[in-house]
């Protein structure tokens, strides 16, 4: 248990209600111990012929109307009303406690997780569908309130009730106590062994679950493609061969569970019986008064409840594993961008200034011994544009990932005014470094909260000036509500151009001194390029910027033109130099005279 001592600190954050719920737990074993006697009031002193004990003989001097059979009738079912009420008031507390900290741990962890997540470098996600990691955060999370009510409090009540119950049961038969206990080891050798299976069963339940979680997740993401491949009927077959999976081992589970709870059920019947048999036998006898056994009979069945949920708790043990694993994975992965201990922040430049930005033999890739660029040493003077150019795979994008610390290289270095961008806070490096991507990535909030994402107090008027800049104001002001227009999943609602702008105005209100435009007319028609390059002209004054683009009408505006093939960067000249280049020169580069792109 001792690897899972990460648990503690969320146990520790709700200390006060855990001991709350304690006390709750002893007052209800309390009352546990109280319900059998008005029965044997009953049955021994109201309806049977029993010597009424000290106790009671010492309530009738109190009593006006004495000990009548009447009075004790009354008496007994008034106790039962008033335990009854004790015993409900107790578990309603129980109930509200435990979902208060059982959420509020819950959370504290899904917060502890969804950070860590956000944390992790984007090669720790490609691995990882989303919808895993969505089952992770919102199922496997509850595991930390299952461990403090299966592994903390069940066994402290269970250990009050034997303790309690079982003192109480010594005193009414002690030879009835010991046979009551006799079948106790049995039941624990069937939960060990039992027990020693779920923590497997249990982990291939909860895969089984985030594997069809990741795939109605990837296919709703993808539905477009889904419907213009008519793939839904495929689709169907594989979500039901999932399904199935999840339910063969959520059954198998729920098998070994059962027989777990069978068997010990048999065991306690067994016991049961023994205890009535010999009880029996000593009532006939004149030993035992009935109402002691029936009272003895009730408490057994606690007590035989206390024991198989004691022995339970290792069991339950073993099938919290399984999440607690998979929560570990999450809190203790290392494929995390981590920060020097003497990070430092650059000092912001002055307004019109911009940043070097330098690569120095740097050379990456994503998966050991397999390179996607290799010893780059590239620099970008301050307010330069610099156009990467080159075929799909040459490493333009690894390589401008490389900038915000998505990734870090694995030799060289990568510098912003000659300090590596290592020894630099994420959060100074990241807000010199704005982005637009290929693919605008926009988010269902409105026009206004997508434009200032990158800075969330920016005014109003401030939004609709970089959205003027971006050649956006015009097509935002003709949405439904203006720039309050919620914006669909993904941007679903606009044309690649209008998200586009939208994308570039994000940028321009960010007002990073470096830009990195990552072939952002790539899927454009030529009349919205043309658009577009206006509104990049715009944001590229005066920034330094990386422009990696496959046309090089896009490459135009760039004072500078790299290309890359095979991760190595093979040429560098201007855009009109390469774009006269003959077809048959050294290196054999050439332009496409139809697309504009760069051919090797």
């Amino acid at each position: 248990m001792h690897k899972y001592g990460w648990t503690i600190r969320y146990l520790r954050r709700q200390w006060l209600t855990l001991l709350l719920i304690l006390a709750l737990t002893a007052g209800a074993v309390a009352a546990t111990a109280l319900q059998p006697w008005p029965l044997k009031i009953l049955v021994d002193y109201a309806i049977g012929d029993s010597r009424t004990p000290g106790w009671l003989s010492a309530l009738a001097g109190i009593s006006p109307f004495g000990l009548s059979p009447f009075v004790l009738v009354v008496a007994a079912g008034l106790a039962s009303l008033v335990i009854f009420a004790l015993n409900s008031a107790l578990e309603a507390g129980l109930t509200l406690a435990w979902s208060v900290a059982g959420q509020r741990m819950a959370y504290d962890l899904s917060a502890d997780l969804f950070k860590k997540m956000e944390s992790l470098s984007l090669l720790f996600h490609h691995k990882h569908p989303v919808g895993d990691s969505l089952s992770r955060l919102t199922g496997d999370a509850y595991v930390v309130y299952t461990l403090a009510e299966g592994v903390l409090i069940s066994p402290v009540q269970h250990l009050l009730t034997l303790v309690l119950l079982g003192a109480v049961a010594w005193r009414l038969d002690s030879q009835l106590t010991l046979l009551s206990f006799a079948v106790a080891p049995l039941t624990a050798a069937i939960a060990l062994y039992l027990g020693r299976h779920l923590k497997a069963r249990s982990r291939q339940s909860r895969e089984a679950h985030s594997r069809l979680l990741s795939f109605v997740h990837q296919t709703l993401v993808a539905l477009p493609v889904v419907q213009v491949f008519n793939a839904q009927a495929r689709n169907g077959s594989r979500f039901h061969s999932l399904a199935e999976d999840a339910i063969t081992l959520s059954q198998r589970g729920a098998l070994l569970s059962g027989s777990l709870g069978l068997a010990g059920g048999l065991t306690r019947s067994i016991g049961m019986a023994a205890v009535l048999y010999y009880g029996g036998l000593r009532v006939l006898n004149g030993n035992l008064t009935v109402g002691a056994l029936v009272v003895f009979v009730a408490y057994m069945r606690s007590l035989q409840g206390a024991v198989v949920g004691l022995l339970a708790v290792y069991a339950k043990m073993k099938s919290t594993e399984a999440s607690l694993d998979r929560v570990a994975e999450i809190l203790n992965a290392n494929e995390t961008i981590r920060e020097a201990p003497k990070a430092r922040r650059l000092p912001r430049p002055g307004k019109g200034k911009s940043r070097r930005l330098s690569f120095v033999q740097v050379s990456f890739g994503y998966e050991p011994d397999r390179p996607v660029i290799m010893d780059i040493t590239l620099e970008l003077l301050p307010g330069e544009v610099v156009a990467l150019v080159g075929p799909s795979g040459a490493g333009k994008s690894t390589l401008a990932c490389l900038i915000p610390r998505f990734y870090d290289p694995w030799q060289g270095q990568v510098l912003l005014d000659g300090v590596d961008v290592r020894d630099l806070q994420l959060s100074s490096l990241r807000a010199d470094v704005a982005w637009v991507p290929q693919e605008p990535l926009l988010l269902p909030l409105s026009v206004t909260d997508n434009i200032r994402y990158g800075r969330p107090e920016a005014s109003l008027t401030e939004v609709k000036a970089a959205a003027a800049a971006a050649r956006a104001h015009q097509f935002i002001e003709r949405l439904p509500h203006g720039y309050e227009t919620v914006i669909g999943q993904r941007g679903t609602t606009l044309s690649g151009g209008e998200k586009q702008r939208l994308a570039i105005a994000r940028a321009l209100l960010k007002d990073s001194p470096v830009l990195v435009l990552d072939e952002p007319t790539s899927s454009l028609d030529a009349e919205t390029e043309g658009l577009l390059l206006e509104a990049l002209e715009v944001l590229m004054t005066g920034r330094t910027t990386l422009l990696i683009a496959h046309r090089m009408s896009t490459a135009r505006a760039a004072s500078r033109v790299v290309v890359l093939r095979d991760g190595r960067i093979r040429e560098t000249g201007s855009g009109k130099q390469l774009q006269e280049a003959p077809a048959g020169h050294t290196l054999g580069w050439r332009v496409d005279s139809l697309t504009g792109e760069v051919k090797g």
